[in-house]
């Protein structure tokens, strides 16, 4: 992962730190790394509220100890309450009322009483109604507690009551108007963090994610982006708001980017065209599927969405249903499904691909059929019942290197080394054109710390695959990570200069995307050549998510954060993981809340005054 990945990955939680109020990335990164000298505003103003209450009650008419509780202490009292009023609780108000009340000690007046009041008499009314809110709140009665705070808010509009009378709502899992008193409340108070917190809270619950995550970013900001707390919590909301938009998006099963489909058939011996082929004696089915080899073949993004819009029709041609294993045409038609579900899985449709796959094995099975169906598992999480499935494929063909290659990988991914290792060794010695095979021996190599062994890999596979562009592009990821970055970004420029001059596309864009990735990693100031380079990559592979997120991660430090959410957004929908479309629909959320922080005058004056503080 580069520097400006992992910018975007820690600060998402911050919304509001980039693109927002004109202030440059440069200057909010600055600030992160400073913000530890900054206190939390939030306890400032708690602190400073509390006291300010506390002031109040000495001048109230009303000498009873309770008048001590403050605004805060109730609030603190409904995050603890039961959320709920069914038990029958004592009256606590039964002293002597300064304003009139009815028979069951609740306030009873009208606005033409109130009227009539002083300013001071409105005052003590105010206070005292609040007071006995309070003990009415301390003692469960949400309900009566409402009452006095709806009556104090006839007599005075303060935040304050509206604030308490939020916190009944709240024990009373009353969203609707937790969230209606909140909002009147940060009218009068836009920094009424209690209030923020509170709202958020019933958003969050009645999954209503974005304004959970504008009030969690506007915490965030008064609080001097110091909170770590809240920012936990806005990470949760945001996690939940895109789990929420992947889910209900209407799911599309199409082809990934060129690069990861030429990859995946790289790691098997093409199947070989028979000379024959156009022969007019040929079967309809058969001829149908060696123009779909033909097709996948090619290496080409042209080829294989040919192949792809033909697979189906292969498949129909062999009329698989009616066969059975002793057919003719059984094992050219187990050979259609076994493509028929390497498109599904490529599609990000393994329900399909196992139907078809299992097919097939019903069929004539090969090697590869199994393998097939083991790269299914593997990406289902069911590596029991993939290795099951490469001992069958050992047993049909134990000299077939694209078992061998294909479990290396399986034990890649699993980091067991050793066997991965063992793995690619037989399935280069079996196939040594196996162009991965070389480069993931290298890769294990670096990983074991052997790096001269790993150079010496790289070196070898240059010389033997001289024009493949695959070979300068890992070699260049290695020495990225070695810290090498002048010789990486000659490998990378190698690679994308081998893979322009190919007929066939193999890495793609990938090279371009490493090169913009290191030269983000070096200055903001270079920002335009990494754009650069990945509007090209994008052009060159429009499927590429990996493109198409880095670009939007480009854009979003640029603060063309417009163009940013339309790129997360098509990455998302590019993405094969249900978790690679999450992330990617977060970073589009994300950019969404900077926009309205942005055009929130409040917020982005506060930011704003943050930043001139941290700067002097």
């Amino acid at each position: 992962m580069s520097n400006l990945d992992s910018f975007i990955t820690r600060n998402r939680t911050a919304i509001a730190i980039t693109a927002v109020a004109s202030i440059s990335a440069v200057g909010a990164y600055y600030y992160l790394n400073n913000q530890s000298q900054f206190q939390s505003q939030q306890e400032k103003e708690e602190t400073s509220e509390t006291t300010e209450v506390g002031k109040k009650s000495k001048k109230s008419k009303k000498k009873k100890k309770a008048s001590k509780n403050s605004e805060e202490s109730g609030v603190t009292e409904s995050s603890t309450g039961n959320g709920s009023n069914n038990e029958k609780s004592t009256i606590t108000t039964s002293h002597e009322f300064i304003y009139p009340v009815d028979s069951n000690n609740l306030p009873n007046f009208s606005q033409e009483t109130i009227d009539k009041l002083s300013r001071k008499e409105k005052e003590d009314w105010a206070l005292a109604l609040k007071e006995d809110g309070n003990n009415e709140f301390k003692s469960k009665n949400f309900e009566r507690a409402i009452a006095f705070y709806t009556a104090a808010l006839q007599v005075k509009i303060d935040p304050i009551f509206y604030s308490n009378r939020s916190a009944c709502y709240a024990a009373l899992n009353d969203h609707k108007n937790v969230i209606a008193d909140t909002t009147e409340a940060i009218k009068l108070k836009p920094d009424y963090t209690k209030c923020v917190l509170r709202r958020a809270t019933s958003y969050e619950v009645i999954e209503d994610y974005p304004n959970a995550m504008f009030d969690l970013t506007a915490l965030t900001i008064y609080g001097g982006f110091s909170n770590k707390s809240i920012e936990a919590v806005l990470e949760r909301v945001l996690k939940k708001h895109s789990i929420k938009i992947v889910q209900n998006k209407e799911q599309v099963f199409k082809l990934p980017s060129a690069s990861t489909i030429g990859s995946f058939f790289g790691g098997f011996r093409p199947d070989v065209v028979p000379e024959e082929s156009n022969d007019e004696s040929q079967d309809s089915a058969d001829k149908l599927l060696w123009e779909f080899l033909q097709h996948v073949n090619a290496n080409t993004v042209s080829g294989y969405d040919k192949a792809d819009a033909l697979i189906n029709e292969v498949v129909e041609a062999y009329n698989v249903e009616e066969l059975t294993p002793e057919s003719p045409k059984a094992a050219n038609a187990s050979i259609a499904l076994e493509y028929l579900a390497s498109f599904q899985f490529l599609k990000n449709d393994p329900a399909s691909a196992i139907i078809s796959i299992g097919k097939a094995i019903n069929l004539k099975p090969r090697g590869r059929t199994y393998v097939i169906r083991a790269l299914i598992s593997t990406d289902t999480q069911s590596f029991n019942e993939a290795i099951e499935d490469f001992e069958y494929a050992v047993q049909l063909e134990p000299e077939s290197p694209d078992v061998y290659y294909q479990l290396g990988q399986l034990f890649y991914l699993r980091s067991d080394l050793e066997k991965a290792e063992e793995n690619f060794e037989k399935a280069k010695e079996l196939y040594p054109e196996n162009v991965y095979a070389h480069i993931q021996l290298a890769c294990i190599s670096y990983k074991s710390n052997r790096l001269d062994e790993a150079t010496e890999r790289f070196t070898a596979a240059k010389l033997k695959f001289a024009t493949s562009p695959e070979v300068p592009n890992y070699y260049g990821e290695i020495l990225a990570d070695k810290g090498d970055i002048a010789e990486a970004y000659k490998q990378f420029q190698i690679a994308a200069r081998l893979q322009e001059s190919l007929p066939t596309y193999s890495v793609g864009a990938i090279p371009l995307i490493n090169e913009a990735s290191l030269i983000s990693r070096e200055a903001y100031e270079k920002f335009d050549d990494a754009e650069k380079l990945l509007l090209k990559a994008y052009e060159l592979d429009p499927k590429s998510e990996v493109a198409a997120i880095s670009l939007a991660q480009i854009k979003l430090q640029k603060e063309e954060v417009d163009q940013a959410i339309l790129l997360f957004e098509e990455a998302s929908d590019l993405a094969r993981s249900f978790d690679e479309k999450v992330q990617a629909v977060s970073f589009a959320e994300a950019s969404k809340m900077q926009l309205r922080i942005k055009n929130d005058p409040v917020l982005s004056a506060k930011i704003k005054e943050i930043m001139r503080s941290n700067m002097m």
